[in-house]
């Protein structure tokens, strides 16, 4: 008996460690064309989706009928109610050996000792390219100058004209008619007056140009101009390992297998720098509230309680939802009023793109706390935006929102404040200090010889000198040797530079120049104590670097408000008051500060 209760107890306790152990992951393969002919290619897709961060490489089935080579991988992170999910995609590029009717068999993975499979797929070569182009795919407009080019790049915007802020759809298509060797390297276009947006994906297919068979790659971002005028969308460029074909050479009695042999050339092609031209919004009809935002929108009020007791706080939700650049719609102007203290609670945002068109939700969370009893009204909150379709200014409010107030109950104590985010409280005095009763010996020791003052300077100085001389020399080796510690040594020396230059352009007003000044300071400090490059560091790979580092959420709550407002400040630097200004500086100046006192690794 006593053996049976030990045997369930060991049994209940393995189910819920193998429940935990369990790996919350699906594998799924796909193809885009399920029939080829000879001489044409189908790209297999292996899309591993789970709830862990560092998915694994699937392993390949036994493709005896194809040469396969990789076309890449692509990674995709979402985090809904907090949880988050990780999909990772692997393309491989299968030509046909021979006709047939092919199964593809299941793609496996291991992780954690547990085998994952994936569906089964079936491929049918047909023995010559007897594949017709959709009618939509021949219907395209035949890029120039390309009529028997292997490989080549074009560019093209969906509109030449546009108003600061609205988007712009920039297409890249990679054109290759010849087997690639390696997968090929992208490097974007410069867009310095642009915020740029990545389109979700890319899109592979074949087109026909001129007679010739061509694997397109297409990939899209969306461009928003940051000012007016003659803006310039510089050169894309692709570097691939191309396949060409060995010279016949005379009088080799082995030319004859030429043909079967093939090697690789590297070659690097470019697309030609368009311009697009921007203007500016116009003056008629612009609302003396406005603060810059393009697009279309919604706003909506949702609060947390309609009933609460006087000092107790109520929050409410703004969620303005739309198209458009999210990123750069600005905090609602909330209006003063006599019966509510108001406080900032948080933001947020998301970021989405439905049929190539960029937008998303940005949420504003506001605390109320009444001051006295009654029904009191929250007042609409405004939001002004340029409808760039409209070409016309359109004003939108929330809905009043009604609380009932209870009074405090006769006789009762009042009701206590609540901790509210942004709240200090600071301590302005301490209880009497104790006295001592006892003054102690208060007779003055006589010190050693060797111990005054006189004996040690003399003695000590000298080696002093020698290990001060010495540490200095030491350092400054280092400095011209290790590029890292002299980088992390200058880091506060450079950033402070910045500050200083931001001070100025706070001076003067100038909004743009002065949050551009912040963030060169913030990203060159954390740069320099990683000893990475500071080009091509976001503000969300900084975020997640002072996460690593140990950074209280209070400073990396500090540091993406003051990206935001950078970012905000490049579409409308007109629209932000001084007062911000100097909120921004004393921020940024206390983050240093606190960046400073931080180990990075």
């Amino acid at each position: 008996m006593r053996m049976l209760r030990r045997l369930i107890i060991v049994i209940l306790t393995a189910i819920p460690l193998a429940a935990y152990g369990q790996a919350d992951i699906s594998i799924q393969i796909s193809l885009n064309r399920d029939t080829i002919g000879i001489g044409e290619q189908a790209v297999l897709t292996a899309t591993i989706t789970g709830t862990v961060q560092n998915l694994p490489k699937p392993d390949l089935p036994n493709l005896t009928a194809f040469n396969v080579y990789s076309q890449g991988t692509s990674t995709n992170i979402s985090i809904i109610n907090g949880k988050m999910t990780s999909s990772q995609s692997y393309q491989y590029v299968l030509q046909p050996i021979k006709p047939g009717s092919f199964p593809i068999k299941p793609v496996t993975l291991v992780y954690n000792n547990q085998r994952f499979v994936s569906n089964e797929l079936t491929l049918t070569v047909v023995g010559s390219s007897g594949v017709s182009t959709p009618k939509n795919l021949q219907q395209q407009a035949t890029p120039t100058a390309s009529d028997n080019r292997d490989i080549f790049l074009t560019a093209e915007v969906d509109k030449r004209t546009a108003f600061v802020n609205e988007q712009i759809t920039l297409t890249i298509k990679f054109y290759t008619a010849v087997q690639l060797y390696s997968q090929p390297e992208y490097n974007a276009p410069q867009t310095t007056d642009f915020w740029a947006n990545a389109l979700e994906g890319q899109k592979s297919y074949y087109q026909l140009i001129n007679g010739r068979r061509y694997n397109v790659i297409e990939i899209s971002t969306a461009l928003f101009p940051t000012r007016p005028g003659s803006l310039q969308i510089g050169s894309a460029m692709v570097t691939a390992m191309v396949a060409v074909k060995r010279q016949p050479r005379a009088n080799d009695p082995f030319a004859m297998f030429d043909d079967m042999f093939t090697q690789g050339e590297q070659r690097s092609v470019r697309s030609s720098p368009l311009t697009v031209k921007v203007v500016p919004l116009p003056l008629e009809g612009k609302p003396s509230t406005y603060t810059g935002t393009v697009g279309d929108y919604t706003i909506e009020s949702q609060p947390d309680k309609l009933n609460v007791d006087v000092n107790q706080p109520v929050t409410v939700q703004y969620k303005i939802s739309g198209t458009g650049n999210i990123k750069t719609v600005a905090e609602p102007d909330i209006a003063e009023t006599m019966d509510f203290r108001i406080y900032r609670a948080s933001s947020n945002e998301k970021i989405t793109n439905i049929g190539g068109v960029v937008g998303g939700t940005k949420i504003f969370e506001e605390t109320y706390i009444p001051k006295r009893a009654g029904k009191l009204e929250i007042p609409p909150v405004k939001l002004d935006f340029f409808n760039p379709r409209a070409k016309k200014y359109k004003s939108i409010a929330s809905n009043p929102i009604t609380i009932e107030v209870r009074p405090i109950a006769e006789g009762g104590t009042e009701a206590p404040m609540v901790a509210v985010p942004g709240l200090v409280i600071e301590q302005n005095a301490k209880d009497i200090r104790y006295i001592k009763t006892d003054p102690g010996n208060l007779g003055t020791p006589r010190p050693l010889v060797l111990l005054t003052p006189i004996y040690l300077l003399v003695n000590g100085l000298p080696v002093v000198l020698l290990a001060a001389l010495y540490i200095n020399r030491k350092r400054r080796e280092r400095l011209t040797t290790d590029i890292g510690y002299a980088r992390s040594r200058a880091a506060k020396k450079i950033a402070r530079r910045h500050l200083s230059s931001a001070r100025k352009r706070a001076r003067v007003n100038q909004a743009a120049a002065f949050y551009a000044e912040l963030r060169r300071a913030l990203f060159s400090y954390v740069a320099d104590k990683k000893n990475i490059s500071v080009h091509g560091l976001t503000g969300d790979q900084l975020l997640d670097i002072l996460k690593e580092a140990g950074i209280d959420e209070k400073f990396l709550a500090m540091a993406k408000d003051l990206f935001r407002r950078a970012d905000f400040a490049q579409y409308a630097p007109g629209t932000i008051d001084q007062g911000k200004i100097d909120e921004s500086l004393r921020a940024a100046e206390e983050l240093l500060v606190k960046l400073e006192e931080v180990r990075f690794a």
